[in-house]
């Protein structure tokens, strides 16, 4: 004696979770997209780590008033990759450490660099205040 089977069905995919789930995630992800601001403060240069850096030969600062120094030495801004250039090469060393003010311009940072870069550096490094 043959037995009627009933065919199974295919397994189907209940939808209405799913995009319950969907539409949760694109709420969740507009509404914290609205708390990254477009723009970020520059008054930076205060770290959560004490780590100080060793002992360094070449240090370029900027103060508030965007004069610019060579370890203790004021040097103006369009004799500074000279002025780099002569003490890498007196002292061997092509590290260039950066302090500066929190209020100086950020092109003013690009613009030492680049100087930097120009006069041979191979490392630039910022330091921070404590």
């Amino acid at each position: 004696m043959e037995f009627i089977r009933k065919k199974p069905k295919p397994p189907e995919i209940q939808m209405a979770p799913f995009v319950d789930c969907v539409f949760t995630l694109i709420i969740f992800f507009l509404l914290s997209s609205n708390f990254i601001e477009p723009t970020i403060r520059m008054d930076l240069p205060k770290a959560l780590s004490e780590q100080k850096l060793e002992k360094v030969d070449l240090v370029v600062t900027v103060d508030r008033n965007a004069n610019v120094y060579v370890n203790r030495d004021r040097v103006p801004l369009d004799r500074l990759q000279v002025a780099l250039q002569e003490r890498m090469n007196a002292i061997g060393k092509f590290d260039v450490i950066f302090k500066g003010d929190e209020h100086i311009g950020y092109d003013l940072f690009v613009q030492i660099l680049d100087i930097a870069k120009l006069a041979g550096a191979t490392s630039f490094s910022v330091e921070h205040a404590k």
